[in-house]
């Protein structure tokens, strides 16, 4: 059991993600992913950008330091959630050519088992795009119960 706080979660606000070339980055972030450039704090070399109810952060490394490798980076990846057609959504990642590292695959987070891919920004970011339904959820071994987890694809509540 959680112990007992005054205060309760609402969800990610925003996400810091550090790059090293703000214009190859905003291109990606705008032309390839459609996010829209809210802000920009220039004091903090901060571009932030929309991503549905929640912000991503690009902040540009001061000249002279570098990236640590990814595995030093101290995060996986970043899920986001999205709307759309898995496979139209491959398609045009594909068209700008944009490598996918894994997927389309069925797969669990907060709002239950959904069809994902990951990619890669100009950074070595790794994101997941998630789409909240599939057409066949993986389910879990054991006792645990699923039923209700999965959202029918748009095809199926056609």
């Amino acid at each position: 059991m959680a112990p007992q706080t005054p205060f309760r979660f609402h969800g990610l606000d925003h996400v810091v993600l550090k790059v090293t070339a703000i214009e190859t980055s905003l291109h990606f972030y705008r032309q390839v992913l459609g996010m829209q450039l809210e802000r920009i704090i220039d004091d903090y070399g901060i571009y932030q950008l929309r991503c549905g109810r929640s912000i991503i952060d690009l902040q540009v490394l001061p000249a002279g330091q570098t990236l640590a490798e990814q595995a030093a980076r101290g995060m996986g990846h970043v899920c986001v959630l999205v709307d759309g057609d898995m496979s139209a959504i491959v398609e045009h990642l594909r068209a700008h050519a944009v490598t996918i590292d894994a997927g389309p695959q069925e797969l669990y987070g907060a709002t239950g088992f959904g069809t994902s891919i990951y990619v890669r920004d100009p950074d070595g970011h790794q994101l997941e795009l998630k789409v909240d339904h599939c057409d066949f959820a993986v389910r879990p071994n054991g006792d645990v119960s699923s039923d209700g987890l999965s959202r029918p694809s748009p095809k199926a509540r056609a």
